[in-house]
């Protein structure tokens, strides 16, 4: 971290950016003035992989910055970024530059002793990233999948959204017995739907949790059933990320991962959203959280029985933004589970229809 003129920090990415942990990018640039305007300027110039951990690190970054009344001037990205950042309107959270000069201007400081030339170097992670075109669109399902509220829609994020921003960590160790994290997290794709409580039923298509893939999920609650899905925004051998419709409960990505500390291994699910309208942020603080919650745990937890160790799982609930965003408030129209209930009656109609067919 480098200090700038005009109360502003000059931080270098580095060419990984796969930890979702913000604290060491804001313990540098703590300013000295709290109570004076200062920027983070972030220079993604050697940043040659970032995975959805990297891009939540990123949005969190942005909000507890915020709170600290810094901004956050990102340049020097390169275009597979560029584009990959506006899809998931990071171009909301961060100020996007074309470079340092730019960056300079947009502060109003001198760096005219700082500034230097920055080659931006060609990233080796496109190939992991689903940069699906919106209107989604979905593959063929199996019957038994009512697969409603994803056809159309288009994939939102943590940016988006109308409820309080919360991180949600689920943690399971796991004493190595010959076991990767490569091999953990190829068990938990193809085992992933095996995994779920009985309530909760995932049906990837005919590719699975490959990148730009549709899943489509069938849920009951105590709201009601709620017929959404998620698309695959990252995965490569050692991660990948959910991120959802519009309509469904939030408005966000997941992200499961697992890490090697010495002999030990780390199996995590790294949840990081907002309620996506009005309706899901009361049902959130009413029962919502607590049966999310109660999810993911089983599905660490059904890992846990698959490789014969202790199912003990930790759970960290987090909320990084307790404000609301008004502007959201109009994500309600999407709401898929009030479009479930709505459309239940004619799915199972035809449904029966069909089957009287064939």
């Amino acid at each position: 971290m480098q200090q700038l003129p005009g109360n502003n920090f000059l931080i270098e990415i580095p060419e990984q950016l796969l930890s979702s942990d913000e604290n060491p990018y804001l313990d540098a640039s703590l300013p000295q003035e709290t109570n004076r305007k200062s920027n983070l300027l972030l220079n993604f110039g050697k940043l040659k992989h970032i995975n959805g951990l990297g891009i939540s690190m990123l949005v969190k970054l942005s909000v507890l910055a915020r709170k600290r009344n810094q901004d956050i001037i990102a340049f020097s990205i390169s275009k597979p970024h560029v584009k990959l950042f506006n899809l998931l309107h990071l171009n909301h959270a961060l100020w996007m530059c074309h470079d340092l000069r730019e960056a300079a201007l947009f502060t109003g400081a001198d760096f005219s002793s700082e500034l230097t030339t920055i080659q931006t170097t060609p990233p080796i992670d496109t190939e992991y990233w689903g940069i699906a075109e919106t209107p989604l669109a979905v593959p063929k399902f199996p019957p038994e999948a009512i697969n409603m509220n994803i056809k159309g829609r288009r994939i939102v994020g943590p940016v988006d959204g109308f409820g309080a921003l919360w991180q949600k960590r689920y943690r399971l160790p796991i004493v190595d017995h010959g076991l990767s994290p490569e091999k953990i997290i190829d068990i938990l794709k193809n085992e992933f739907p095996n995994l779920q409580p009985e309530y909760n039923h995932f049906y990837p298509g005919s590719r699975g949790i490959v990148p730009s893939e549709i899943i489509a999920i069938d849920s009951s609650t105590p709201g009601g059933p709620v017929s959404t899905g998620v698309m695959v925004l990252y995965a490569d051998k050692e991660s990948f990320t959910f991120i959802t419709p519009q309509g469904h409960p939030e408005s966000g990505w997941v992200t499961f991962s697992v890490e090697r500390s010495g002999n030990a291994l780390t199996a995590q699910i790294l949840g990081l959203a907002r309620a996506n309208d009005p309706v899901y942020e009361l049902a959130f603080r009413m029962i919502g959280s607590e049966m999310q919650i109660r999810i993911w745990r089983h599905v660490l937890e059904s890992l846990a029985n698959y490789l014969k160790v202790p199912a003990d799982v930790s759970v960290e609930a987090r909320c990084l933004d307790p404000g609301l965003q008004w502007s959201q408030a109009g994500n309600i129209w999407y709401n898929a589970q009030a479009r479930t209930i709505l459309s239940a009656p004619v799915w199972w109609v035809s449904k029966i229809l069909r089957q009287q067919r064939s």
